[in-house]
């Protein structure tokens, strides 16, 4: 039986999206992707309005030529649309803080916040996902997908690809079940690839992030920009420019052992891999460097609530405050430190009369308030 080969397109990026774009989609053989008159949904990384040159969001300019392309395509309605992280209470303002709103509505196309509209149920869909799934009726309303990506490493995932990007288009609750309801959100971010395929994935490494992402890391500036057609095939390659053998990121791995990616069944064409490699730096390696003496016990935590209170210990630490010395404990995770300060509201019924900010999740501020009360009694 022939097996399946999958392109995976590299290009050299320095943002010229205009003109990288056409050549990105020829070699990734995608330039039948888009029928004369089919609806197009653009799904990029808008996890908050973090401007692009944190490395954090997607590049407007990236969207902008991709919105250019489609119609050069024959597309007939296009829309960009993404859901922010969950405890956002205004999720129209990824678009407009970071630009976004104002491009897309500058080349004629729509956009919108996925936590705002409606959602199509899947009810016991995975063992490892919640026992009902809503991702949005957007994804299902459109001929096509483009799934848009920022290269990136995660606190949770070790890396933020094309697989994990996904994870935007269901519904708060989901969210916030994928980190503290489901037993593992490796196997919920695979299991969630098995219902939503995008006809065209992008990951952009022009400005990528490393250290402590997906939103407080170091900007990466990569220069290069990946695409493909199969999405676990694209992240495969990402991942191994970023320095990370498949082995070590849980979702690849386990997509792998689910039989839905194949290294050796990927072709690179464009750039060589092993030209562009470069070792991306891993989140613990990060906190480590920058925040000597922290002890966070965060099982089943959100990405939110930990990079909040890193963005506060970051904040204090700067202002000449020493990190606590106790257990700083968020999420489901169980603690004997009779010391220990808990943060969050998933982590309320542990502190039992212990120190405890509310929150899902808690506020900057009000972190950075409640740390420096004991690095100060420290």
């Amino acid at each position: 039986m022939r097996r399946n080969v999958f392109p995976v397109a590299i290009l050299h990026s320095d943002g010229d999206y205009a003109e990288v774009v056409p050549q990105l989609v020829r070699l990734a053989e995608a330039e039948d992707l888009i029928g004369a008159g089919e609806s197009v949904l653009i799904k990029p990384n808008l996890h908050m309005e973090q401007h692009w040159t944190s490395g954090g969001t997607v590049n407007p300019g990236l969207v902008g030529a991709l919105i250019e392309w489609a119609k050069e395509r024959g597309a007939g309605r296009v829309m960009v649309a993404d859901g922010p992280y969950m405890g956002h209470s205004r999720p129209e303002r990824v678009f407009t803080e970071t630009g976004m709103a104002e491009l897309v509505e500058a080349q004629g196309a729509e956009w919108a916040a996925m936590s705002r509209g409606a959602y199509r149920s899947f009810d016991n869909a995975s063992e490892h996902l919640p026992p009902r799934l809503e991702i949005s009726e957007l994804v299902f309303e459109f001929d096509r997908l483009i799934n848009v990506a920022v290269m990136k490493t995660h606190l949770d995932c070790q890396v933020t690809l094309g697989m994990k990007n996904l994870k935007g288009c269901i519904s708060n609750a989901n969210k916030g079940a994928f980190h503290y309801e489901v037993p593992d959100i490796n196997r919920a971010i695979v299991a969630l690839n098995r219902l939503m395929t995008p006809d065209l994935t992008i990951v952009d490494g022009t400005l990528g992030m490393e250290g402590i992402g997906p939103a407080t890391g170091t900007v990466a500036n990569f220069g290069h920009i990946f695409a493909g057609r199969h999405t676990p095939s694209v992240d495969v390659i990402a991942a191994s420019a970023m320095g990370f053998a498949a082995e070590e990121v849980p979702v690849l791995k386990l997509a792998r052992e689910q039989g839905m990616v194949n290294p050796d069944d990927i072709r690179v064409v464009g750039e060589q891999l092993e030209r562009i490699r470069r070792r991306f730096e891993r989140p613990h390696e990060a906190m480590l460097r920058e925040l000597p003496g922290l002890r966070l016990c965060a099982e089943g935590a959100c990405s939110s609530c930990k990079l909040n209170v890193i963005r506060a210990l970051r904040d204090n630490v700067s202002a000449g405050a020493a990190v606590p010395g106790c257990c700083l404990v968020m999420g489901k995770t169980a603690c004997q430190d009779g010391e220990a300060i808990f943060l969050g509201e998933c982590a309320r019924e542990r502190a039992a009369g212990r120190p405890h900010l509310a929150g899902c999740p808690p506020k900057v501020e009000m972190v950075r308030e409640f740390l420096a009360q004991f690095a100060a009694e420290g």
